[in-house]
């Protein structure tokens, strides 16, 4: 079953790269940094189209978070029993909205810091893009872990989708 399209997958990889590059091995500030940026910010703004646009899974109104389905979703962790056709769950979602606009926080910060010469080098603007990187980078890390510990409690499948975009799904007797 095709529970994340090509578009998704290639988005997720692509902001992955962009991330650590830029957080881990590129000069901060440099050119190269600068460009990787925009890319990360461009990648963000076809992923805010294709919430809207794109297949079912990939929807925005599909992983709404709310506290009703936060809460459904973790009682279907604790008698893991999680659906296998979704896509993000509430929890998910969450990270999601989380991730793409800490994302355009940074694409702001970066260019008003380095492109509007009255802000050059602000220190305010400095922080800010310093910290929901930093920020960003700690949901990353609980990204990870709530994957695999989702896919352990909920018995589904997650890190092959984001992959290949099939998702095996168990019968049930």
């Amino acid at each position: 079953m095709i529970i994340w399209d090509k578009f998704i997958r290639t988005f997720h990889w692509l902001l992955v790269l962009c991330f650590c590059l830029n957080y881990f091995f590129l000069e901060h500030g440099s050119s190269i940094h600068q460009a990787v940026g925009y890319t990360a910010a461009a990648l963000v703004m076809s992923r805010v189209v294709w919430g809207f646009i794109g297949p079912p899974n990939a929807r925005f109104k599909s992983f709404l978070p709310s506290f009703s389905g936060i809460k459904k979703h973790l009682h279907e962790l604790k008698e893991r029993e999680v659906k296998q056709t979704q896509g993000h769950n509430p929890l998910g979602g969450l990270m999601v909205f989380s991730i793409l606009a800490l994302f355009l926080v940074q694409a702001v910060t970066g260019f008003l810091r380095e492109e509007v010469d009255a802000l050059y080098g602000d220190s305010f603007l400095t922080s800010l893009h310093g910290i929901s990187a930093n920020i960003i980078f700690t949901l990353v890390i609980i990204h990870i872990i709530a994957v695999f510990i989702t896919a352990y409690l909920g018995k589904i499948e997650l890190i092959r989708p984001m992959i290949n975009g099939k998702r095996r799904v168990k019968r049930h007797d």
